[in-house]
């Protein structure tokens, strides 16, 4: 399972040593946040997000969900302008358009579906889910990381009824001179249809006092043995946003993103390069290989109109091709930013089919 200690605190000690340094040379203090106007104590906000964890650990949230086809189309639509010509095309309904009933799921098109019913009163200032957050002043989240396991012998389908199970399964404050105090939230969502499991996905969430989060440059020195070069637009970043119901404003609200988050522009969702990489390894997956398992980590932001390219590199022996006679094969994905950093890494398990 992902130890989203080391996630999170990788990717909050890039970003806040490149706040430092931009705060030093501008002469101004690089934490005037939240942090010195919380109206807690350091015991009453730990004190908070204690209780805060009592009331949410051990509830789930079951969704139900028809697989229709219709989001999977138009996630298709909107997804592959930004992928290689070897992407797979899915088979379509002559009369209406869709992707036909029965279609297994591409990996991570489960991220358009089970909408969470929250009206709008109940979404935090963000416009992300108050739900998941702990209590003020921890309003500021970043996707940290995640890790999804497949069942390829059960994948979700077009039409299928399937159910979501939420829970939280973890939270954990850390301390520490340099990031303040984190809280961490851990999800799992669990999903099945009516032959049992098909997916779980575990999601790893960072949460902190606001900050003016930076950019570290963090180059990837192994050369990729596929790649893909895409220019994220803000037509895709909105599309993606309403497929996936996500109403984070960072990724549509550029004054809020700019002016109150402090980014350069509109993020990239943390689930669409993921989504994108995934995509990638199965445009270039060999015949008779099925996707397992992904295990990856946010590293730096990404952001709209700002070109980012798709790596894989299979994890074989030199020279040695991937093949269905491998008991397993691994394949480490990553995404770089216009700057050449690392946006987002992690490998993806890959087993004979079934």
């Amino acid at each position: 399972m992902v130890s989203i200690s080391r996630f999170g605190h990788d990717l909050l000690r890039q970003s806040l040593r490149h706040v430092r340094c931009r705060a030093h040379a501008a002469g101004r203090s690089p934490m005037t946040t939240a942090a010195s106007t919380s109206p807690h104590s350091a015991d009453q906000e730990l004190a908070l997000v204690d209780k805060w964890k009592s009331a949410v650990i051990g509830q789930k949230t079951v969704l139900w969900d028809r697989m229709d086809a219709r989001p999977l189309t138009l996630l298709d639509q909107t997804v592959r302008p930004y992928l290689p010509p070897t992407y797979p095309s899915l088979t379509r309904s002559t009369r209406v358009g869709d992707i036909v009933g029965g279609t297994a799921m591409p990996p991570a098109a489960h991220l358009v579906y089970f909408p969470s019913p929250t009206a709008e009163p109940d979404l935090a200032p963000d416009g992300y889910h108050a739900d998941e957050a702990p209590p003020e002043p921890f309003s500021q989240r970043v996707w940290a990381g995640g890790l999804i396991e497949f069942n390829p012998l059960n994948p979700l389908r077009v039409d299928a009824i399937s159910s979501q199970t939420k829970s939280i399964v973890s939270v954990t404050v850390k301390d520490t001179p340099t990031l303040q105090r984190l809280v961490f939230v851990k999800l799992a969502l669990e999903m099945s249809n009516s032959s049992g499991h098909c997916l779980t996905e575990y999601r790893d969430l960072a949460y902190m006092k606001p900050v003016d989060l930076g950019r570290k440059i963090v180059p990837h020195v192994r050369s990729p043995d596929f790649t893909h070069v895409v220019d994220p637009s803000e037509i895709l970043l909105f599309r993606y946003s309403a497929l996936s119901w996500n109403s984070h404003r960072i990724h549509y609200d550029s004054p809020y993103a700019r002016h109150v988050e402090g980014h350069p522009g509109l993020l990239v969702h943390g689930p669409l390069t993921c989504t994108l990489l995934l995509q990638l390894l199965h445009a270039n997956t060999p015949p008779g290989l099925a996707l397992k398992s992904f295990e990856y980590r946010a590293i730096s932001p990404a952001y709209c109109q700002q070109q980012m390219t798709l790596n894989g590199r299979w994890m074989l022996q030199r020279h040695k091709k991937p093949s269905a006679d491998d008991a397993s094969v691994l394949c480490e994905l990553w995404a770089t930013n216009n700057e050449g950093g690392i946006a987002m890494k992690g490998v993806a398990t890959l087993v004979p089919s079934p």
